[in-house]
């Protein structure tokens, strides 16, 4: 056992194959899955003994664009790189340059501070970054976290949201035991700083980090069929990781999975034991 926490201690980047001692799928019977659902991917490896609990297993290694889970990385790029200085750097809101669309919530016309612009997931916020990026940043921090296929176009500011950049279920839960394992090269500080914006809840002595994503099936069409993501990791009291965890639906509509993307994330994670009731 202490041979296979090592391992993945030191070479965290690895198929859930490699990364699980034990892959046991949980029954479809155990959660309600809404109608307007079509597919449902899940894992969440339970990192003291290594063991994965699953739903869909041919789906962990299928890859999607991240939208808005890709603040994850974006937020440690942007304070790895100096493109902003802390995560309350406020920016503001450019209508001419970032017209609000349609879809957009009130809380996005408005200027932002890092911690802000993730909450609230603004999009606008993390383009204005990718300028102040270099190419060279985005391309090491990426090859770092092995995160996905890494694929961008240099000075892109939709490369999260149209599909360049994929990243499949067993990539994100592998990338997320590498930050927590310390294997990524994030410096400390501005790890603590990004746990601050990240914290979901706290309950009982255990932690939750994660970040919602979403976006159409077909990029000309908000009002069809949708992919989304509910990404993160848990903590116990003592800080000490007890899981990494993806989940990722294809749905109806926005409205089909934006809640319920989040709703079912907690109902496994809690019946697995890793948050409390």
């Amino acid at each position: 056992m202490r041979i296979l926490l090592t391992l993945l201690f030191l070479f965290p980047l690895l198929s859930v194959a490699e990364i699980c001692k034990t892959i046991k799928p949980i029954d479809n019977n155990t959660f309600t899955k809404k109608n307007d659902i079509h597919e449902i991917t899940f894992i969440a490896i339970n990192l003291k003994d290594n063991g994965c609990r699953i739903i869909n297993e041919k789906g962990l290694k299928q890859r999607h664009s991240p939208y808005s889970t890709f603040k994850i990385p974006h937020t440690l790029i942007a304070l790895e790189s100096g493109a902003v200085k802390s995560v309350d750097e406020r920016i503001e809101w450019d209508p001419l340059k970032y017209p609000a669309a349609t879809y957009w919530p009130e809380t996005w016309k408005k200027s932002q501070t890092l911690t802000t612009a993730f909450q609230r997931s603004v999009v606008w916020y993390y383009q204005t970054l990718v300028p102040r990026i270099d190419t060279n940043q985005y391309k090491k921090w990426l090859e770092k976290f092995q995160y996905g296929n890494q694929t961008f176009t240099p000075g892109s500011n939709q490369f999260w949201l149209n599909g360049e950049i994929k990243i499949s279920p067993e990539e994100q839960v592998s990338f997320l035991v590498c930050l927590l394992k310390n294997r990524c090269g994030v410096n400390s500080e501005i790890f603590s700083a990004f746990e601050l914006i990240a914290l979901q809840e706290s309950k009982n002595g255990l932690s939750l980090y994660a970040k919602t994503g979403a976006g159409p099936i077909d990029p000309n069409n908000f009002d069809g069929a949708f992919e989304g993501w509910y990404v993160g990791y848990v903590k116990n009291n003592d800080g000490k990781p007890v899981t990494t965890f993806a989940t990722y639906l294809q749905a109806d509509s926005f409205s089909a999975l934006q809640n319920y993307r989040k709703e079912l994330s907690l109902q496994l994670l809690t019946d697995l034991g890793f948050l409390s009731k």
